[in-house]
């Protein structure tokens, strides 16, 4: 039998630890953990002022991350035209170029950015010449990738997407390639001047304290389990060194940024002692479970501002992470072509592939039109969840969310309009299509 690598130890370690206490929380606003989407450099620049149909885009719509209003440039991004008749440059070559990116995203290796460059070449030596000042920074940028993949970053991947959009508005869209190449070159100066030494020392230095908190609330967590049983000593004793070693290491730090340990503890331990204790006899024995119409097995337990809901599984067409820009995008309904960000310009990527159930069986362009109302919704949303059922269909934005087992002591009640689920004397109401 051969044991897990350190990485499958630690999630396996990170769930059970979940499935028991619940999620780590931030410690405190001031030291929230810090993902590491949120170390992006900013590369909002001075924006380009483009005409589209005659109107001047104003400069807080055009945001160097997102590009000109792509979706006012191109009334249909699901009907594109496989040539250009100005270049030699085609929608199959800036898609074959995109999956070589894609290659690169998955892994940053010299190998997969060498795959890019090549890529990068074949195309260039179909574009026209006006063209060739785009290619040169994006070919900068792959090289910078493969003499440094270790130093990878998401904010470079995301320089050359975006170089790759210009491409296809100003070869297949026939938009002028000056102004996106302006734009280009300056996010470039910008990613440049964010490679400094001392910036580099301090996002480490903040992923380093980052990982040293949520390995605190750990190793907090484990000591009261392990303090419960004697048999757990010598367990709850290394829980114990850990935390002391923690705490020395932190206190290294200067004063501004030594964060509350104290204050932690403080909010990791009230909310173990909020769990529920479960009892060994059956809370029901006096009244047998009831199974109500429209009763379910499988669910997902949702949080949404502090408050507990169920929803059945076999309504959950997608279940993910909640990206914060999508919040802008959401008006009155979620596109479901959210899902696909970047690659929604690319016709082989298909968004079914996404998706389950029934939501799943139909034709790509109909999903890409979609748009599902919000059924609830979370004060600062942090996952999604698709319900589908009979041709009808919402989106929930909760806080957390995750898969659960109805025991089978639970009793479900209608309420009105409405069921719900009682637990050991505790309600969860259910939300449905």
């Amino acid at each position: 039998m051969s044991l897990p690598n350190d990485k499958d130890f630690e999630l396996a370690v990170d769930k059970a630890i979940d499935e028991i206490f619940g999620k780590v929380e931030s410690p405190t606003k001031e030291a929230e953990v810090i993902e590491d989407d949120s170390l992006k450099t900013s590369l909002e620049l001075e924006p380009l002022e483009l005409e589209v149909a005659g109107k001047k885009i104003s400069k807080e719509e055009n945001k160097v991350i997102d590009f000109p209003n792509i979706d006012e440039i191109i009334e249909s991004p699901l009907e594109i035209d496989d040539s250009s008749p100005d270049s030699g440059l085609t929608q199959k070559d800036l898609e074959k170029l995109a999956a070589a990116l894609l290659g690169l995203e998955w892994e940053v290796t010299p190998e997969t950015s060498f795959e890019f460059l090549t890529a990068l070449e074949e195309a260039k030596e179909k574009a026209p010449q006006e063209l060739h000042p785009i290619f040169e920074l994006l070919h900068e940028v792959g090289t910078w990738l493969k003499d440094r993949a270790h130093e990878a970053r998401p904010e470079w991947l995301h320089f050359l997407h975006q170089g790759i959009v210009a491409l296809n508005l100003i070869a297949v869209h026939g938009k002028e390639s000056e102004p996106y190449y302006r734009h280009l070159e300056r996010a470039l100066q910008g990613l440049k001047k964010a490679t400094t030494p001392q910036d580099q020392e301090k996002k480490l230095r903040e992923q380093l304290v980052s990982q040293l908190l949520q390995d605190y609330q750990r190793f907090l967590m484990l000591e009261w389990l392990f303090g419960r049983s004697p048999k757990m000593k010598a367990w709850y004793l290394v829980c114990q060194k850990a935390l002391k070693e923690i705490e020395d290491a932190l206190a290294l730090l200067p004063g501004e940024e030594r964060p509350d340990l104290a204050k932690i503890k403080e909010k990791t331990l009230a909310k173990l002692r909020k769990r529920p204790k479960v009892s060994k006899t059956k809370t029901f024995s006096a009244k047998p479970p009831l199974q109500e119409k429209g009763a379910f097995k499988e669910a997902y337990h949702l949080l949404l501002d502090e408050k507990d809901f169920l929803v059945p599984q076999e309504q959950v067409a997608y279940y993910g992470a909640f990206k914060e820009n999508w919040l802008s995008k959401i008006n009155g309904g979620f596109p479901l072509k959210l899902l696909l960000g970047f690659w929604v310009y690319f016709s082989f990527v298909k968004l079914k592939n996404k998706l389950s159930g029934e939501l799943s069986q139909k034709a790509e362009k109909e999903l890409r039109q979609l748009t599902l109302p919000v059924l609830k919704r979370s004060q600062n949303p942090r996952v999604i969840l698709i319900l589908w059922e009979k041709e009808k269909g919402g989106v929930i934005l909760a806080d957390e969310a995750s898969p659960f087992t109805i025991p089978e002591d639970a009793y479900f009640v209608t309420k009105g309009d409405g069921l719900s689920v009682f637990i050991r004397e505790r309600e969860f109401p259910i939300l449905k299509v």
